[in-house]
């Protein structure tokens, strides 16, 4: 019986729909946040702009139910984190080994920070995300300015929009419920940000001397994995990542045969940003599915779509295994209590030694 419930686990989780207390309002916001910064930018004629912004817009998914105040702090201190993390990945995506050590300290202090300060998911997913994708875009030093302001436009639009969301629609907000966890040791939250920022560096540097053209998903990739909670959870989702990738890419060429331009575009990605926070909360795998259109869109078609289909579905599918097979190492480091207990100690004890010195 046990080990038939083994079998069963993982086939389990492929179809099984969590409940949520989250209402069909909040994925709304997110899909107009993301829908408004597209549609300035066809307006104008500049869907790279108009894409810049969409990742900026997507601070909303950092909303939170704490009071408005908070709230409001709260979401400020992110689009200030992705306009950072924008910027230094940047600064130094002229050079691969660069952008791959820009991407480590990115990743480190997003994950220190956020675990100091108990921030909920997506946690530090995102700040790495989108030191990634700007770590893929050409250097060109007199567009980093103007990149980066199109980045903290459509940050401090989401911010904007969660206000008057916040003001007149979700009125009745109650107080968060506090949710019970062990409290990590000080030098646990180092070391797993240790981890995890030389698995981001590792990730993308391996992308970029294979001179993939998507590096940077690779990193993506791994970094989702490893918001699984534990060693089985991490493995769960590895299969769920690559599974949903499959069934994405068959999505992705049903909507390029429609041959998508302009406002049917627009409302593409906004429908998809929609659908992805209505079931991610749901089903992760389920979710990744519509993760996988979303995310070439934005990324790969900043000037039209000009995408080869097969091209780009051998690519991702291979970013996507070398980057879930990272992930999955990764997190066994990770979820290594024995290792994480010695890597605690040793930081400790260069501590002392430098205050004797």
């Amino acid at each position: 019986m046990k080990l038939h419930h083994r079998l069963n686990t993982p086939i389990q989780s492929f179809i099984e729909i969590k409940k949520t207390e989250r209402l069909w309002h909040f994925p709304f916001l997110a899909g107009i946040c993301v829908g408004i910064c597209l549609l300035i930018g066809w307006f104008f004629d500049q869907p790279a702009y108009g894409n810049l912004a969409c990742i900026g817009s997507l601070v909303i998914l950092y909303f939170t139910q704490a009071p408005l105040s908070q709230r409001m702090i709260h979401l400020s201190m992110c689009a200030l984190g992705f306009s950072l993390a924008f910027a230094l990945g940047s600064l130094f995506s002229f050079n691969h080994f660069g952008g791959a050590v820009a991407l480590g300290v990115i990743a480190f202090l997003s994950h220190y920070i956020t675990s100091y300060f108990d921030i909920p998911p997506p946690r530090n997913f995102f700040f790495v995300m989108v030191a990634a994708v700007a770590t893929s875009i050409p250097f060109e030093a007199e567009l980093i300015p103007l990149r980066v302001g199109l980045v903290t436009m459509g940050a401090m639009l989401s911010v904007l929009l969660a206000f008057f969301y916040s003001v007149f629609i979700a009125r009745k907000v109650q107080e968060p419920k506090v949710r019970r966890k062990l409290k990590k040791k000080r030098y646990t939250s180092i070391v797993e940000s240790l981890i995890i920022g030389f698995a981001m560096f590792l990730a993308l540097l391996i992308g970029n001397l294979l001179d993939l053209k998507s590096a940077y998903w690779i990193p993506i990739s791994a970094l989702a994995i490893l918001q699984g909670k534990d060693l089985i959870h991490t493995r769960q989702r590895n299969l769920h990542r690559i599974f949903g990738t499959f069934v994405g890419m068959g999505l992705t060429w049903l909507i390029l045969f429609l041959e998508p331009n302009g406002l049917l575009l627009v409302l593409i990605i906004a429908v998809l940003q929609f659908i992805i926070e209505l079931i991610i909360v749901r089903n992760y795998g389920l979710a990744v599915i519509f993760i996988t259109p979303l995310t070439i869109f934005l990324a790969e078609n900043s000037a039209g779509m000009t995408i080869n289909i097969n091209d780009l579905m051998q690519a991702r599918i291979l970013d996507t295994i070398i980057g879930s097979l990272i992930g999955v190492l990764v997190g066994w480091f990770l979820h290594h209590q024995i290792l994480v207990s010695n890597l605690e100690k040793k930081i400790r004890g260069a501590k002392l030694r430098l205050k004797r010195n």
